[in-house]
């Protein structure tokens, strides 16, 4: 991993970077392929504004607990607080086919390359500025600093997408993006290690959030808050009514159990990999808080006053996996081998292979929950049959 010295080391990087991705795009060109490439990398994702899971995924593999998405009129804005900054080989993944620098780390989510190339449905020129790097992407491969800010903050790392693509107007990417950002779900924030806190800010002022906090050792809240004109403390994910100026907020509680499980992966030469699990369960107090009441109880020890109740279950790999369609009454996340779109599970060994671990860790978590003082008739319902 190079990370440059200083700002001239950075340029010097990009300017040969930029040389050998040219020379793809002339034989690319002179051949008649470079449209095909586009349409083909740009079109794999069946929903629109896929791109910010992408983000997202990458945000968490940098280390990121802020994220924030700012939507212009004329351009969409994404930053956050990760400490791990662009390095070269970021950059080279980056302005890939398919290429990744995370492919040794079996904990990273997001890969730059083909999953980032969906942001091209929505600008010709992506921006990124990252430590000693400002650059925009042109023709999908070519790193350029010319005409491009070159002064923005070190300490954030900041992507920005003008919404100039030849065949999309920029109401239709506003409509389109806004829609994404609002479908969020609640759980977005469920399974992430890193990021806690998810802010975006919709044209007209409009604003949504999302915040996750960690009451215990499996003890996680997620909090939502949805305003017009929300505060900058505020939280949540928003489905915000167009009439509406009112601030609304909720919070779910879950009870989440962890587990890291080693995994022999074929597809990467037989690499022992060690892969993070979990499941979660909804939990809700039986009765209303009481003035006695802790604000948050610690699942340590009891938990009289609070309940297991079942919900539709899930499958995330980080995030939703919107196609699957578990069945069970709890959710569960596990790094599976996916479509490319995220949205599915592929058929493979070491598929079912997590699969059965994460059938131990729901056996595994009945011990504490039981301990916990939660193992009841109700509790029983959340399980299958």
């Amino acid at each position: 991993m190079s990370i440059p010295a200083d700002h001239d080391e950075a340029q010097l990087a990009l300017m040969e970077i930029a040389e050998k991705r040219q020379r793809f795009v002339d034989i690319a060109n002179e051949n008649g392929f470079a449209e095909g490439i586009k349409n083909l990398l740009t079109n794999l994702y069946p929903d629109n504004a896929h791109f910010i899971f992408e983000l997202l995924q990458n945000a968490e593999d940098a280390g990121a607990t802020n994220v924030n998405f700012s939507l212009e009129n004329d351009c969409l804005v994404f930053s956050h607080d990760g400490s791990r900054q662009f390095t070269d080989e970021d950059i080279v993944a980056i302005t890939s086919h398919g290429k990744s620098s995370k492919l040794d780390n079996n904990t990273a989510i997001g890969k730059f390359g083909v999953g980032f190339k969906a942001v091209f449905a929505y600008t010709d020129t992506p921006e990124i500025h990252s430590g000693y790097y400002h650059f925009r992407i042109r023709d999908l491969v070519v790193p350029e600093f010319e005409g491009v800010d070159q002064t923005s903050n070190h300490a954030l790392t900041r992507f920005v997408f003008p919404f100039n693509h030849p065949s999309k107007s920029r109401d239709t990417a506003v409509a389109e993006i806004e829609a994404g950002l609002r479908r969020l779900p609640e759980t977005t924030l469920l399974f992430l290690k890193h990021i806690s806190t998810l802010k975006y800010q919709l044209p007209g002022g409009r604003c949504g959030s999302a915040r996750r906090i960690q009451h215990g050792n499996n003890h996680v809240e997620l909090q939502a808050v949805t305003s017009s004109e929300m505060s900058p403390r505020g939280f949540g994910i928003s489905r915000i009514s167009e009439e509406s100026n009112r601030r609304e907020s909720t919070s779910s509680h879950w009870l989440r159990y962890d587990k890291a499980a080693q995994l022999t992966d074929k597809e990467d030469g037989g690499t022992p990999k060690v892969c993070p699990l979990s499941i979660a369960y909804r939990i809700e107090r039986r009765t209303a808080p009481s003035e006695k009441d802790t604000p948050h109880s610690s699942f340590d020890g009891s938990m009289h006053g609070w309940k297991i109740v079942p919900v539709d279950g899930l499958v995330a790999i980080y995030f939703p996996a919107a196609k699957e369609i578990s069945q069970l009454k709890f959710h569960m996340h596990a790094p599976f081998a996916s479509t490319v779109a995220r949205d599915s599970v592929r058929d493979s060994a070491e598929n079912m292979t997590l699969r059965d671990h994460l059938a131990d860790l729901a056996a595994d978590s009945m011990q504490q929950i039981r301990d916990a003082g939660l193992l009841s008739v109700e509790f029983l319902a959340t399980l299958p049959l």
